[in-house]
């Protein structure tokens, strides 16, 4: 079986993967990009095969608390999409056909030296996907507004913190279910009727 790893999860595991050949999916650090999370989960469920495996690691909602503060003070919007709690993570994975997801988070907080380190670093995450961010370029004087607000929130170090909270999950993909079965059964007198008068075959 093979095993899809990286980023960019929904269209390897559509385009490059046939129904059931993959054994493991993992994904690190990229579902936090995806603006359908159970629209993904449900392209890996098609992607894995029996006693498949998925595994990933992704950002959840008490992430960078610091970088919204600054935004909201300037009346900028949201400076990210909105992050998935693990426990909605979980709920998806089993609404997609996932069995026994299992979901942990922790929070870490990294501290720079400066604004521009901590823009550097945001920049090789990526960029604002919100739908309503502004449609033009911001400029300089916009973003040396940022760098300031920014450096204005350094503590008596000079070093600026911004806070992670990473989220874990796994899950195994659940056998298919066999038909639906109804919790009653109706059967009419003229049926019941002839059952009862047709001789039982022998065993």
């Amino acid at each position: 079986k093979r095993w899809l790893g990286g980023g960019g999860a929904m269209p390897v595991a559509v385009a490059a993967v046939a129904p059931a050949g993959a054994g493991l999916i993992w994904s690190n650090m990229a579902l936090q990009f995806e603006n359908d999370p159970p629209a993904l989960f449900a392209a890996w469920r098609r992607a894995l095969g029996a006693d498949g495996f998925v595994m990933f690691s992704t950002l959840g909602p008490g992430s960078l608390p610091e970088l919204r503060a600054v935004y909201a003070a300037e009346g900028w919007g949201e400076p990210h999409v909105p992050f998935v709690d693990m426990h909605d993570l979980g709920d998806m994975l089993v609404q997609a056909g996932f069995a026994d997801p299992v979901m942990d988070q922790e929070t870490l907080t990294l501290t720079y030296g400066s604004a521009e380190q901590l823009l550097a670093e945001l920049r090789g995450w990526g960029g604002n996907a919100v739908p309503g961010r502004s449609p033009a370029l911001r400029g300089r004087a916009w973003r040396e507004r940022l760098r300031q607000a920014l450096q204005s929130r350094a503590d008596d170090q000079g070093r600026i913190h911004l806070t992670l909270e990473l989220v874990y999950g796994h899950a195994f993909q659940a056998p298919e279910r066999g038909p639906a079965v109804a919790a009653e059964t109706a059967v009419d007198l003229a049926t019941m009727r002839r059952m009862l008068r047709e001789p039982k075959s022998p065993r």
